[in-house]
């Protein structure tokens, strides 16, 4: 590579690095929380603990029991807690609305039959720092450009790459020059934890920068393929009674190795309005995050079509697990949290390295002037 070349790769290494440093520093502080988040709520009491009765609920009846709280409402998606089995999730929109994002999640005690009050998941400790993580409290807007700054970040990754073995060709790998100016120290530091966690970061970038975008790729399937799958049964009298729903889960899951994520329920954007459309999920491993689509008639509820999603949102389905790293147990999370740390350190190490050398500088400019003053 020519030094003018080297030079200008290395300037735009810097630069791109210095602008996301901070976002970076912040993506690894929250996302070794949300790595944890389940243990977090458990400690902070978020859920509430079961009583140790059965569950008398059905998902209809929880639905019902979610409505009559918000009287008007209209009910898009309902789900049980995998995690805590006397819990379900009903998704609740304003009057008329399709919309999941217009959706707030209603907590249902399946053992009680009753809404657990005073639960808002967006303004738990765990919803904070999410929003924080994924949107920087900018909602929609504030995802897109999450993903600006992944790209940023990931320019500065490559860049890194390219210029450390022209860098380090004459020193063996892993060298500190610890008798050498704090600069230097600094910049071997560097240099080697970029190159140590650049394969996790790659993956984990990538991911990101692929979920800051998830919510569009959900839009375009829903009107597109989705459409044309809800389009072949026609489009038939909105379904308004969801009665059927446990009948339609239960054959849905006797249908197929898998089980229930979510059904989003009939007029909802995500089904036609005469079906559901039931999200299933793996039962281990990474393929409790691999999801399929079952489409089951609201009205009778015995024909299951099973559906695979498009290569895009398996992509993006895999890019979840893949970001945090909470797939694998705890041995998993702790080496996640361990690499988000390390670069941590690099992005600070970086910062540092910049600002010091722009103060070098400018420390030599101010002597040139001093001396060449009469």
């Amino acid at each position: 590579m020519k030094a003018t070349t080297t030079r200008k790769l290395l300037a735009w290494h810097r630069w791109c690095g210095l602008i996301v440093s901070l976002n970076v520093a912040l993506f690894a502080v929250t996302g070794v929380l949300l790595i944890f988040h389940e243990e977090i709520d458990d400690m902070l009491g978020v859920l509430p603990a079961a009583s140790g009765g059965e569950n008398k609920v059905t998902l209809a009846q929880a639905i019902e029991i979610a409505r009559a709280g918000t009287p008007g409402s209209t009910a898009l998606w309902a789900s049980r807690d995998p995690e805590h089995p006397h819990l379900g999730y009903v998704g609740i929109a304003p009057a008329g609305s399709t919309l999941f994002a217009d959706s707030k999640a209603t907590a249902i005690d399946l053992t009680k039959a009753e809404v657990v009050k005073d639960l808002n998941f967006e303004e738990t400790f765990s919803g904070i720092v999410l929003a924080l993580h994924a949107q920087l409290m900018m909602g929609p807007p504030g995802a897109l450009l999450v993903g600006v700054i992944g790209l940023a970040f990931l320019f500065s990754l490559i860049s890194g790459v390219i210029l450390y073995g022209p860098m380090m060709v004459r020193f063996r790998f892993g060298l500190l020059r610890k008798d050498r100016a704090l600069r230097t120290l600094m910049g071997d530091l560097h240099k080697l934890l970029g190159i140590t966690t650049f394969g996790w970061n790659l993956v984990v970038v990538s991911t990101g920068v692929l979920l800051s975008v998830g919510s569009m790729m959900l839009q375009y399937y829903a009107a597109t393929e989705l459409q044309a799958l809800a389009s072949r049964h026609g489009t038939g009298e909105l379904v308004t009674d969801f009665s059927t729903v446990d009948a339609a889960v239960e054959r849905a899951e006797a249908t197929s190795d898998q089980a229930l994520q979510f059904v989003a329920l009939p007029g909802s954007e995500y089904a036609s309005a005469s079906h559901y459309a039931i999200i299933m999920h793996g039962k281990q491993g990474l393929s409790k995050r691999m999801l399929t689509l079952a489409l089951v008639d609201a009205r009778s509820p015995t024909q299951v079509e099973h559906h695979a999603f498009p290569l895009y949102l398996q992509a993006l389905m895999i890019s979840e697990p893949l970001h945090f790293g909470d797939y694998g147990g705890y041995p998993l999370k702790i080496v996640w949290s361990l690499f988000a740390l390390l670069s941590l350190g690099m992005a600070l190490s970086g910062v540092w390295i910049t600002v010091s050398q722009r103060k070098q500088r400018a420390g030599v400019i101010e002597d040139a002037l001093s001396e060449a003053t009469p």
